[in-house]
This record gives C-alpha cells, sequence and structure tokens, in this order.
C-alpha cells in the first residue's frame, strides 16, 4: 500500500508478500479487510514504546514531555506508518467503523501522556482540568497532527526545532504560573 489505497492491487499486494491473490483474498476478504488486519496488528506495537517513558517524579515534566513527544514524531517520520495513515485516510469511505477504531486508538496511545499529566495534576504541578484533552493537544502540537502523515517528513533538526516549540507551548498553558520553565 505504499503506493496508496486506490493505487495498490491486490496483484501488486499478492507479488509484494510472496502469496496468491487467493490466499489474501481467502484470509482477509479485500483490501479494505487487508488494511484492517494491518492496523490491529501495527496500532499495538506502536503504542508499546508509549508506556515504557520514564514518569519518574525526580524528572521534569518537560523532560518526560520530550521522551513522549520524541516517540510521536518518530511515528509521523516512519514511511510504512506514514503510508498506513495515508492508506487509512484513503480509504475512509469503505472503512467508516474502522475510522472510530482509529480514534479510539489515538485515545489509547494517548493514554499514558493523559495518566502522566492527571498525575502533575494531582500533585499540584500543573494545571489542567482535562488531562486526556491535554495530551490529545499535546499530541498535535508535537507532531503536527494527522495532516503531517501528508506532506514529507522533518528533518531531524526541523524536527527537535518544532518538539521544542511544542515543549515550551503546551508547558506555558499548563504550569502554575509562579513555576519557572526550565
Amino acid at each position: 500500500m505504499a503506493v496508496g489505497y486506490r493505487a495498490a492491487t491486490m496483484d501488486g499486494i499478492a507479488v509484494s508478500f510472496g502469496a496468491s491473490k487467493s490466499t489474501i483474498y481467502r484470509r482477509y476478504g479485500s483490501k479494505a479487510g487487508l488494511l484492517r488486519a494491518a492496523m490491529e496488528r501495527g496500532v499495538p506495537l506502536l503504542l508499546d514504546p508509549l508506556t515504557h517513558v520514564s514518569t519518574d517524579a525526580r524528572r521534569s515534566p518537560r523532560s518526560v514531555l520530550r521522551d513522549y513527544g520524541e516517540i510521536i514524531q518518530s511515528y509521523h517520520a516512519d514511511p510504512s506508518i506514514r503510508a498506513m495513515w495515508r492508506a487509512v485516510s484513503e480509504a475512509r469511505e469503505e472503512l467508516k467503523e474502522m475510522l472510530e477504531d482509529v480514534v479510539d486508538q489515538q485515545d489509547r496511545a494517548l493514554a499514558p501522556i493523559a495518566d502522566y499529566l492527571a498525575t502533575l495534576a494531582l500533585n499540584g504541578k500543573i494545571v489542567v482540568a482535562d488531562p486526556r484533552a491535554a495530551a490529545a493537544c499535546f499530541g498535535a502540537l508535537t507532531s503536527g497532527g494527522l495532516a503531517s502523515f501528508l506532506g514529507e517528513p522533518l528533518r531531524d533538526k526541523e524536527r527537535h526545532a518544532a518538539l521544542e516549540l511544542a515543549l515550551t507551548l503546551f508547558l506555558d498553558g499548563i504550569l502554575p504560573r509562579a513555576t519557572v520553565r526550565k
């Protein structure tokens, strides 16, 4: 599906997998079924790194959020993930129910960040009414949103600068006013 969902043919997909077209149809039913299976298998692999970020209380929020942000940005730079998102976007009419799952997956992906923000809020280190909404804002600021999958990925230096700007904007919005931003 590197050529796009609409341009991908079952013949081309079969050749790239080294399988017969009938095997793919038997297993997945359709091109949409194959995309659905790829998402179901791929998303848990993407979520895993976010669960391993150290949220040790001795670390600054900026440091922890930087780690989360670097993971999110790495998704937007990965060619296979970019191709998958473009395919999902192209197939949105065929996969309406799957798109609801994609939104749920995004919520699950952001859950470790939301949980971290909730802990900081409970401890008075940040001011945020809705940690889940704040996590979604952080994800959008960090990544450039889903539209970032459509253009060219940022170079490392640009990605780093964008992340630092996102961190500053985000933390300026949630840190208590008396806190010195580091």
